[in-house]
Order: C-alpha cells, then structure tokens, then sequence
C-alpha cells in the first residue's frame, strides 16, 4: 500500500473544502433565486386557477338559475 505524503493530503484537503464551498454556493443560489421565482409563478397559476373556479361556479349557478326559471314557466 502507498503512503500518503503529507502535501499531498494537504493538497486533497483543500481541493475537498473548495468542492463543499462550491456546493454551499449552488445550494445558496438555489434557495435564493430558484425557489423565490417558481413561488412567484406557483402564486400566479393559483390566481388563475380561482378566476376559473369561480366563473365555472358562478355560470353553472346561472344556467341552474335559467333551466329552473324555464321549468317553473312551463309548469304554471
């Protein structure tokens, strides 16, 4: 088995903290800048997502509305 010379551990050493630096930076930007604009879009499709709810309910309540007005018309 080889011995590890102490310079070169050294130089492992540095190459690993620079390797954990750089992650640390990729998760910082990810957490930063990624995640804050897919909220954004998320709160934006939610709003349209709402806007179409209601119209749907709100014209379903005024076709009901009609056909009963109909139905009772046609009873008297």
């Amino acid at each position: 088995m080889k011995k590890i010379i102490k310079s070169r551990l050294n130089e492992h050493k540095v190459d690993l903290y620079h390797r954990v630096d750089n992650l640390k930076k990729d998760i910082s930007i990810i957490k930063n800048n990624h995640l804050k604009h897919m909220s954004c879009a998320i709160y934006k499709i939610e709003k349209k997502v709402d806007r179409i709810l209601w119209s749907m309910i709100g014209g379903m309540g005024a076709l009901i509305l009609t056909l009963l007005a109909i139905a009772f018309k046609l009873i008297k």
